[in-house]
């Protein structure tokens, strides 16, 4: 079940790569991202009424609510959506590589829960650089837009402390219940932003954008991350990271498949190192035991 989880939440988010680019076509970024975190937060409440769930909360898990609705949905959503105006998709994913090595310092020196291996430390250097290979523009970082680059690397950053804080304290609750008051908190955040910075940007609706906020919303958010949420009770905070190096590779095959894209030599070989990285820090070397 695990694997299968794994796997369904690299193929979805894979794919909103496109849809986030197309959402915000007509769409302002922090509008754009609060109503796909809108709709799927009333779909989430309506599970959890449906199911007959107590909405409460245990101590933990309103810090972990507190922390994903403020960090995750909303500062680091808002980041990546305005990144995205701004930045090749493709350099945002290269940004957002560096997730595992931040998730893993930080479950090594300050959370405590796991070790940073030399086999881990190698695995997801290999994986970075797979993904640098696999985006790197021709023109270089020199011609993109410098607060853009920032701000997907701060949402990178944002992202694994909240990964981190969801290992730590999101176990004991619903994750339904959990992510319904987290992607709550995270629209009104969402929306605050939009008011603030917005209110004179042209909005144009199109059967496209209204698709892909509905499909991010629908798919991109209720699905995958129930199943993600699933992950990180089940997996190492740094394994269940690691997701941020496939989801790449998926957007560039489905780049592939649907739209006919070429795939060069150097993507090839940078799908390869993800690959190789990846599977270094999954899979565990076997020890074997001796009773004494």
């Amino acid at each position: 079940m695990i694997p299968f989880l794994y796997g369904l939440v690299c193929l979805i988010w894979g794919s909103t790569w496109l849809a986030i680019k197309l959402g915000l076509e007509g769409v302002p970024p922090f509008l754009g991202a609060a109503l796909r975190f809108t709709l799927a937060a009333a779909i989430l409440w309506g599970l959890v009424f449906f199911a007959g769930l107590s909405p409460r909360l245990t101590p933990r898990g309103r810090r972990a609510a507190l922390i994903a609705g403020v960090l995750g949905f909303g500062f680091c959503y808002a980041l990546v959506y305005w990144a995205e105006t701004r930045v090749a998709t493709g350099l945002v994913a290269v940004l957002c590589a560096v997730a595992p090595l931040v998730t893993a310092l930080l479950t090594a020196f300050v959370a405590h829960t796991e070790t940073l291996t030399a086999r881990k430390a190698a695995g997801i250097s290999i994986g970075i650089g797979g993904v640098v290979l696999l985006f790197w523009p021709r023109d270089g970082v020199a011609a993109a837009d410098t607060l853009g680059l920032l701000a997907a690397f701060v949402s990178s950053v944002g992202a694994a402390g909240n990964l981190v804080a969801q290992s730590l304290w999101s176990k004991q609750d619903d994750a339904r219940v959990l992510n319904a008051w987290s992607m709550s908190l995270g629209a009104a955040l969402l929306l605050a932003l939009s008011w603030a910075f917005e209110q004179d940007a042209i909005i144009i609706w199109s059967p496209a954008n209204i698709g892909a906020i509905l499909y991010l919303a629908i798919v991109g958010s209720v699905i995958a991350f129930l199943a993600y949420y699933k992950l990180i009770r089940a997996m190492p905070a740094t394994q269940v990271s690691m997701i941020t190096l496939i989801f790449p590779v998926v957007a560039v095959l489905l780049g592939r498949i649907v739209l006919d894209e070429s795939l060069t030599g150097n993507a090839l070989l940078g799908i390869g190192l993800i690959i190789g990285g990846v599977a270094m820090t999954l899979l565990r070397r076997r020890e074997n035991s001796r009773a004494s």
